[in-house]
């Protein structure tokens, strides 16, 4: 008992010792009130005062920064326990209220912005409310300026105009505004640079004295600073994760911010996704793997600009701070030997870097078309497998695999000189020359004092020789730095090209790359005509459609001198437009407006392939110009129209119910009032209600599948009229919609669109569907159509006609069983 009494006494005297020792500090007879107090006001104190100890001085320093971390750490966890709480308790309040609960993802609100909640947690019923602000399509009008040309040269040259011209109009897409979450960011990302390289100055010289004290044999000040040295192991481990931690967290948010600007122009309602194609300025493989683009190429870049960040911003401010604390040591003659030794070598490494940018960029491609051959495979593989063409595609595909390869190698192989060339003046010489001008101080100061105080030397060289060595590793990441600028530069030109493209083909004058009338101007047009490539006129909300003297051109780079397929189209449906009142077109609200009293009319759009049938729909819908400025198109507006394309399309991990109210989404469904019990009874109006039973009743319409793989040609064109008899346009335009689906079925389909009264258009290639529709326009193929009444005589003369073709064909029914049964006759004797 008495042993234990007199350890504990000797742990005691320790205690109160050690405050002495390392700050000077005389405890005894402070009270444990008092003692915390007491510490700190002494700790600022010697901060404070110029004239305390030095090494009492800097460990001050290290225990208040250490106790300021800690401080700090601390209040971020216990503000994010308590945020736990918070949101615990919030999502236990609504839980306890049902009608409180939102079951659907998200919500449109009347300004354009999106409420979102998304699970999170392993718990589905835990949901955070994001809110995304409405685009502002005036921004993308406005930007479209900046994203000018800059000329062909694709070079990777650090300080070129181009590479700092597009880095500057994207840096304005990764931070809005001053004021954004970036900025920042950005800001506490410096600060903590900053502070690693303050931290690496109390370590320099805290290494140095550990090693005075290890030489001069003073085993209890090594105690002390050995303490100090694990207390500052703490600030300085939690700097520099905090700046990998924010050189993460700003990569994620510019990816952010750069992927939600593309969608907004790539994925709206001007379809710059579809008109990508037809952009003949953009034949870079940026735009050709646009898939590859926005996906690996915008995640590379924002990875590489933040590491270009954090590799340039920290040896900038290391190589300042050591600079300024090493020309006390060294002399200015040293620090001018050592910026001059940088500045030679930068020139060095410089002239014999690589073109890596022109490298990566086309690595990238190829990266892209190895990508999109795969894709194209998934997409196609019972095509692939009934034609048996295995060879051929594996073939191909180890083509552009190797080149890939190749690509790869390349950018490998390019650097291997200039790798042994950067190891050799970096990691070598740069060493060499800080022995060098570390000894300096030490060898002027023993030739002119002719004393060698060993202890004092050993100390200054250990600091000098660390500062050194920290200098010369942030010039080495300096001249590394280089080499990450290149690469950037390849990315951004490839990012560069994509959002340039996008804002060409996004904008209200995008021309079809047509550059016809461009040559004309260069030659001396009239530029207030030749600047017009696409003149024709679109009228909206009218209540038909109607085509005025339209010549329906392919779009391509020669304009309205491309391949005309139809020419001067004139046609209106309904033929006879009426309204409820006196008043003009334009006057009338489009609800107020009747079609007809009658059923509603029908035409059909005959013609042989490639003729232009399908041109016409797609002018229909404006996804095709109208090139001759007397052309006329008036369409309905709003979801009025409704054009179904040859191939029916369905959503990719969707469910049944998203498939059948295609292309509405499944929360406007809810938020509109609509129940599953209509789209039940539209199921069984196109005979596909027997789809419900392979689930348990209604809940098929929650399962989730590859539909266009699940469901049959025929089935997947009956959903196509499940839409119509959901959406219920008031104008419909089909294009070879029944020709996977049965004759019966075919009859009841169109039937039932003229029982609801539906206006359509049907684009086939068969004259048997002449029956179920009011007007026929028959397109030739040489740019001349013909337009008939089917209730004329000229009309019934070409129906009768057709009649009397399948009637020859009956009358030979008999001689073709003869031969049938010649050649069964023939087959049994084998």
């Amino acid at each position: 008992m008495a042993q234990t009494s007199i350890s504990t006494e000797k742990l005691r005297r320790l205690l109160l010792r050690l405050p002495y020792e390392c700050l000077g500090l005389d405890l005894s007879g402070v009270g444990r009130s008092k003692f915390v107090k007491t510490v700190l006001k002494h700790l600022w104190q010697l901060i404070r005062n110029p004239n305390s100890a030095v090494n009492h001085r800097k460990r001050a320093q290290i225990i208040l920064i250490t106790l300021a971390f800690s401080v700090a750490t601390a209040s971020s966890g216990v503000i994010y326990g308590l945020y736990k709480v918070v949101s615990n308790l919030r999502t236990t309040a609504f839980t306890q209220k049902p009608a409180m609960r939102r079951t659907r993802s998200q919500i449109m609100l009347d300004n354009g912005a999106r409420v979102m909640y998304v699970p999170y947690e392993e718990n589905a019923d835990n949901k955070k409310r994001v809110l995304i602000r409405p685009r502002n399509d005036d921004r993308y009008e406005h930007d479209k300026f900046l994203f000018k040309y800059f000329g062909k040269n694709n070079t990777s040259q650090l300080f070129y105009s181009k590479f700092l011209s597009q880095l500057s109009i994207i840096y304005r897409i990764l931070v809005p505004k001053f004021t954004d979450r970036n900025s920042f960011l950005i800001a506490i990302q410096i600060f903590f640079l900053v502070m690693r390289t303050w931290l690496s100055l109390f370590v320099a010289r805290l290494d140095g004295q550990i090693v005075k004290d290890i030489i001069s044999g003073k085993g209890r000040k090594f105690l002390v600073d050995l303490l100090c040295w694990f207390l500052i192991a703490f600030p300085a481990s939690y700097t520099n994760s905090a700046i990998k931690f924010l050189q993460r967290k700003l990569s994620l948010n510019f990816r952010i911010n750069l992927t939600r600007y593309i969608h907004d122009m790539y994925l709206d309602k001007r379809l710059a996704f579809y008109k990508l194609t037809f952009d003949n300025q953009a034949s870079s493989s940026v735009i050709a793997n646009i898939d590859n683009s926005i996906t690996n190429d915008v995640t590379k870049f924002c990875d590489a600009i933040c590491s270009v960040f954090a590799n340039i911003a920290k040896p900038v401010i290391d190589l300042v701070f050591f600079s300024v604390y090493l020309r006390d040591n060294l002399g200015t003659f040293g620090i001018v030997g050592i910026f001059v030794n940088y500045f030679i070598t930068g020139f060095i490494l410089k002239r014999w870097t690589p073109p890596l940018g022109k490298l990566v960029s086309k690595r990238s491609a190829a990266e892209g078309d190895y990508y999109n051959y795969h894709l194209n495979l998934i997409n196609n593989t019972e095509e692939i497998a009934f034609y048996h063409g295995t060879k051929v595609e594996r073939t191909k595909v180890n083509a552009l695999y190797d080149y890939l390869m190749d690509q790869m190698l390349l950018v490998d192989r390019v650097k291997v000189n200039y790798n042994i060339l950067e190891d050799y003046v970096l990691k070598y010489t740069w060493s060499a020359l800080g022995y060098v001008f570390a000894s300096i101080p030490i060898v002027i100061t023993t030739y002119t004092t002719g004393v060698n105080n060993k202890e004092i030397n050993m100390r200054e060289f250990i600091v000098n020789k660390r500062l050194m060595l920290s200098l010369a590793d942030a010039g080495s990441r300096l001249m590394h730095s280089i080499k990450d600028i290149a690469q950037l530069t390849g990315y951004t030109n490839r990012i560069f090209t994509l959002l340039a493209v996008l804002h060409r083909v996004h904008s209200t004058e995008f021309n079809y790359g047509s550059t016809v009338d461009e040559t004309e101007l260069k030659v001396g047009g009239d530029s207030s005509q030749n600047n017009e490539i696409v003149r024709g006129t679109v009228q909206k909300s009218f209540n038909g459609i109607r085509f005025e003297n339209i010549d329906v051109i392919i779009p391509s780079k020669y304009g309205k001198e491309g391949t005309k397929l139809i020419n001067k189209l004139k046609f209106q449906i309904p033929p006879v437009l009426t309204l409820d009142n006196a008043n003009s077109d334009s006057q009338v609200n489009i609800s107020q407006k009747l079609v007809s009293q009658g059923p509603g009319s029908s035409m059909l759009i005959l013609g042989p392939n490639g003729s232009g049938k399908t041109s016409i729909q797609r002018i229909i819908a404006e996804i095709w110009p109208i090139y001759n400025k007397n052309g006329l198109l008036s369409v309905p507006g709003g979801s009025d129209l409704f054009c179904l394309p040859q191939k029916a399309y369905f959503i990719q991990g969707g469910t049944f119910r998203d498939q059948l109210i295609y292309p509405m989404s499944a929360d406007t469904f809810f938020d509109m009032g609509h129940r599953d019990k209509e789209l039940v009874h539209i199921l069984g109006e196109v005979k596909l209600d027997y789809l419900l039973k392979r689930g348990k009743g209604w809940q098929y319409l929650d399962a989730v599948a590859e539909w266009k793989d699940v469901l049959s040609g025929g089935e997947r064109q009956r959903m196509n009229f499940a839409r119509i008899m959901f959406h219920k346009p008031r104008f419909v335009v089909l294009d070879e919609s029944t020709n996977a689906i049965s004759a019966e079925m075919e009859d009841y389909l169109f039937n039932l669109l003229k029982r609801y009264r539906f206006n359509f258009i049907t684009i086939s290639q068969r004259p048997s569907l002449i029956k179920y529709h009011d007007l026929a326009l028959e397109i030739a193929g040489d740019e001349t159509w013909r337009l008939q009444d089917l209730g004329t005589d000229e009309a019934i003369t070409s129906i009768e006609k057709e009649i009397e073709t399948l009637q020859e064909k009956l009358e030979n029914v008999n001689v073709w069983e003869d031969e049938r049964a010649a050649l069964t006759r023939k087959l049994a004797h084998v």
